[in-house]
């Protein structure tokens, strides 16, 4: 620094200004590219930004379970709610890889199935297990007439993939309980034929073959079913009840209405002693329905089909209910007489 005699100041050499602009631009300007390509720190400004970048796309990793929560979330239902699946029922077929199943076995397994059920109506459990009889028996028609008439959905056709009643309670049956696998061990006492042994109402095994037979060596409960001889069981079932007729009172006659399963109505009023049969009342509903020789009716109520030896107040039918008439052809017709 010099001193001037001719003025009051100091004069400052310019080489110490020059330092105090370059010091004075390293504080306040920003670097160039030539200054970071010399400079040790530019070659972690970018990579500071990369690194950052990669840091947020980590935080919303994207996988394809994700992608496809998505895009189930995006999508809207286009069904209505009041549209129900549903699917004539078919069989299921299956083989055991587990362990072999005999007859036996089979039977009580299914037994304590339907005797241990707690959730869902009873009612719709009846009409499970009677179509799943039926089903076995190769009667499909009529089992679909029983799942129809307690309001079951069943939305694939197959009983093992679950069914519905009108509530929307999901009722689930394993595959043994709905048919038998392909691989059954077959043992000397299953030789009955499932339909013999089902659909026999087996429940009357205390009763006498013998008293059973008629005077041709038919079993009566055959009769009842029987498809070609409609009306000569009528006029022999009127002759039966001819004497008994006069003795019988109108306190002691009960009034039935039958819906039948083959059309939307009317329903059919008929009157009936108290203690006459179920199969005496299937027969008057083919005779008074008109049906042809080759239709089969039976009747169900709540969901199970009645026991055609016995009466509707023996099973549990309360007057002023309605019974289910199940018309089944048994060739392709409609079942009508024309």
């Amino acid at each position: 620094m010099a001193y001037s005699p001719h003025s009051t100041s100091y004069l400052v050499p310019s080489e110490v200004i020059h330092s105090e602009v370059i010091l004075a631009g390293c504080c306040s300007s920003v670097p160039s590219d030539d200054d970071q390509q010399d400079s040790p720190y530019a070659h972690n400004h970018h990579p500071q930004t990369h690194t950052t970048a990669t840091n947020r796309n980590d935080t919303t990793p994207t996988t394809p379970t994700s992608r496809n929560r998505n895009r189930r979330s995006r999508r809207a239902p286009n069904l209505p709610l009041n549209e129900h699946y549903n699917e004539p029922v078919r069989h299921h077929v299956w083989y055991s890889k587990r362990r072999t199943w005999t007859r036996a076995q089979l039977d009580r397994e299914r037994t304590e199935f339907f005797e241990t059920r707690v959730t869902g109506r009873s009612e719709v459990w009846a009409a499970v297990a009677s179509a799943i009889l039926l089903m076995r028996a190769g009667d499909l028609a009529t089992a679909q007439s029983i799942v129809d008439a307690a309001g079951i959905t069943v939305p694939t056709g197959d009983l093992c993939e679950g069914c519905y009643d009108q509530q929307g309670v999901l009722y689930r049956l394993p595959q043994c309980i709905v048919s038998d696998p392909e691989n059954i061990v077959v043992t000397p006492d299953t030789d009955a034929t499932v339909s013999e042994r089902d659909l026999g109402d087996a429940g009357d095994g205390d009763e006498d073959d013998e008293d059973e037979l008629d005077d041709n060596g038919i079993h009566d409960r055959k009769l009842a079913t029987d498809d070609a001889s409609g009306d000569e069981l009528i006029e022999r079932e009127i002759e039966r009840r001819r004497d008994e007729k006069g003795k019988t009172s109108e306190r002691d006659l009960i009034r039935v209405l039958a819906r039948l399963s083959d059309r939307g109505g009317p329903d059919l009023v008929l009157s009936v002693g108290k203690g006459q049969t179920v199969g005496f009342l299937a027969r008057r509903v083919h005779q008074e329905a008109e049906l042809a020789d080759n239709a089969r009716v039976r009747i169900a109520y709540l969901g199970h089909l009645l026991k055609e030896q016995q009466s509707l107040l023996d099973q549990g039918w309360k007057v002023g209910d309605v019974v289910n008439a199940l018309v089944v052809s048994l060739s392709n017709g409609s079942g009508i007489r024309r």
